[in-house]
């Protein structure tokens, strides 16, 4: 159980990196001579950087503390009796460092394989 909900985090860390990309870069188009789909190239890979850049600063410090799950559990339904995204003590965990490589991989691919 502990794996889904993992990987669940992780899309929704990827498609709010996704998500604040596409603003960027529709406002970036919105003053800029070039077209939607350049800019957008460009904020994936900028974005992306800086994501791999934070993953790569290491467990124990002020990021990894500052991250918070819990916000996310009142958007999501509920099983009765059971909460499908609580941590427990003893389930293992992404690290933050972790989501924010994979999300940093996700968008330079996303700006240069697909756009």
């Amino acid at each position: 159980m502990w794996v889904v909900r993992e990987l669940a985090r992780l899309l929704v860390k990827i498609a709010i990196a996704v998500a604040i990309a596409l603003v960027l870069a529709v406002l970036w188009a919105a003053v800029s001579d070039r077209g939607l789909t350049q800019n957008l190239r460009a904020t994936c890979l900028g974005i992306g950087c800086i994501a791999i850049l934070m993953g790569a600063v290491g467990r124990g410090s002020n990021m990894e503390r500052a991250m918070n799950y819990g916000a996310m559990q009142q958007y999501w339904g509920r099983i009765p009796g059971m909460s499908t995204l609580e941590q427990k003590s003893e389930d293992p965990t992404l690290t933050p460092g972790a989501v924010f490589f994979l999300t940093g991989v996700v968008l330079i691919a996303l700006g240069t394989l697909v756009l």
